[in-house]
């Protein structure tokens, strides 16, 4: 295999190699060599792990061809999933990622192109108005609000960065926004988020397309749902949180103080922190029943996520967040773990109270259903497998691939 710096210059399309070198410099004497070290070699990681992925025949005929412009958990839900979707349905398609691909060369080969946070250069540029001149249908995807520099202050994960960091952060929101000012149409994770895309661009034809688990995920959590059957055998009841991201300590300290009164309330209650997540001060008190976890790969998250007898979905009430999908409801009913979550955004409407989890309005309504919840485990199992069966019903590719989408 060559190395990864030779495919990372054989295959790295976008800026060009002076704007590289000056950001580099610019780098270099803004933040040192350490941190654009980091820089450097994510970006070369990046793109060379793009190069990795096979690129179709130029003589294929298919129907849909996803670019991932965004690599890691939303390329698989964005587009590996939605790619297998397709697939159940009778459709045909491939996945390749951005920006290893030249997209010129593929414009005869597919009816229409789903480009997923791809951001705007001129070969992109030119790519979709030759697209638009042969008859062709370009798409943009997004599942999360990254669509415009206006929603720069709205993002949680810029509070951890540099000056540069930033600045950097907010011209990739640009310039996916130019993106999609350049395109007809669009699609969203969830409904407050396609409304957004349409009051940010108005002339855009905005399609709502629900994350949706994979058969391979459906099989995983099956064959976990045996993990830890016996161990509420010993009395011990386990919250558990999942942070797929830094951004999700401000969420987790929402309920900080909650969750200490009723770690306080209840020695029987153990906490499973999954994550790029630090326990809050608050917590600190009850450090001997936190575990701590590191990410695993996706593939062992069922056995995990089964781990946790209720799954805390604690969110800041912002913009931001009401636009992020349900993921973790599906990845707890997946193996029927039932949720406590904030009555924020999409769990507003996929989790409802006494019949497949519990919503809280506030703190204070978020302790006394986590309370709930540990004393009753006839309602944890019950609300678990009611959730379960709704996701393997309506939240699958295989019912996604029956199911028609909505329009914003």
């Amino acid at each position: 295999m060559a190395p990864r710096a030779l495919r990372f210059l054989f295959a790295r399309r976008g800026e060009s190699l002076g704007t590289l070198v000056g950001l580099f410099w610019r780098s270099l004497r803004a933040e040192g060599l350490g941190p654009t070290w980091r820089r450097l070699r994510s970006y070369v990681g990046t793109v060379a792990a793009a190069a990795e992925t096979p690129l179709p025949p130029r003589s294929t005929q298919k129907d849909v061809l996803w670019v991932a412009g965004c690599p890691g958990h939303p390329r698989r839900w964005r587009c590996e999933h939605a790619l297998e979707r397709l697939q159940l349905a009778g459709g045909s398609g491939d996945v390749v990622d951005w920006p290893a691909v030249p997209l010129a060369d593929y414009l005869d080969c597919y009816r229409t192109f789903v480009l997923q946070r791809v951001p705007h250069e001129p070969s992109v540029a030119a790519f979709v108005a030759a697209a638009r001149a042969a008859g062709k249908r370009v798409v943009v995807d997004v599942d999360d609000l990254v669509i415009h520099e206006r929603y720069g202050p709205e993002l949680p994960i810029l509070a951890g960065y540099g000056e540069l960091g930033r600045e950097l952060y907010v011209q990739q929101l640009r310039r996916i926004g130019q993106v999609l000012a350049l395109v007809e149409a669009a699609q969203a994770a969830t409904a407050t988020l396609a409304r957004e895309l349409q009051r940010c661009f108005p002339h855009l034809q905005v399609e709502v397309v629900r994350n949706v688990a994979s058969r391979a995920m459906v099989e995983r959590s099956a064959a976990a749902l045996g993990v830890a059957a016996d161990r509420a055998e010993d009395g011990t009841v386990t919250l558990g949180y999942f942070a797929g991201t830094r951004t999700h300590d401000a969420d987790l300290g929402t309920i900080a103080d909650a969750l200490a009164a009723v770690l306080a309330a209840r020695p029987a209650a153990r906490l499973l922190l999954v994550g790029e997540v630090e326990p809050p001060a608050a917590l600190r008190p009850f450090a001997a029943r936190i575990e701590r976890r590191p990410p695993v790969p996706w593939p062992e998250l069922p056995a995990l996520l089964r781990r946790a007898d209720v799954h805390l979905v604690p969110l800041t009430d912002t913009l931001f967040t009401a636009c992020k999908s349900e993921l973790k409801w599906v990845e707890a009913a997946l193996v029927g773990r039932p949720v406590v979550a904030a009555a924020v955004g999409p769990y507003r409407d996929c989790v409802r109270p006494g019949q497949n989890g519990w919503l809280a309005a506030d703190a204070a309504a978020f302790a006394a259903a986590l309370l709930a919840a540990i004393d009753d485990p006839a309602a944890r199992v019950r609300l678990g497998a009611a959730a379960r069966a709704e996701v393997l019903a309506q939240w699958t590719t295989a019912a996604g691939a029956a199911r028609p989408q909505t329009s914003a």
